[in-house]
């Protein structure tokens, strides 16, 4: 069984939209809301079973996720999920996780 991507609400980071990532800088923080439906996304969810998840509207969600672009500079969903892999918002399967717990042991 996978685990399920985790969200985190850790520095924010941006990479130019020239570079092949599809996405531009960062413009605001993310509310703790849009870092939950982005690791909903992650998990391959519509707008429609993440609303029906949080127990919100649809147009709720499409408002989010519309947001959750513009912040991010993310053009569709896959732009979307590079940023996030990108900038330590998601972890999948134990790939790209940070701990936010304390400092990370490096030795």
């Amino acid at each position: 069984m996978s685990e399920r991507p985790r969200a985190s609400a850790g520095p924010q980071g941006s990479r130019p939209a020239g570079g092949g990532g599809g996405y531009l800088p960062v413009r605001t923080e993310l509310s703790e809301r849009e870092l939950e439906i982005i690791g909903l996304v992650a998990t391959g969810l519509t707008n429609q079973e993440i609303a029906e998840t949080l127990t919100i509207s649809k147009r709720t969600v499409d408002n989010h996720v519309s947001n959750i672009f513009t912040k991010t500079g993310a053009k569709n969903r896959v732009a979307l999920l590079n940023w996030a892999m990108d900038n330590g918002k998601i972890c999948r399967d134990g790939f790209n996780c940070c701990s936010l717990d304390g400092p990370r042991d490096e030795g």
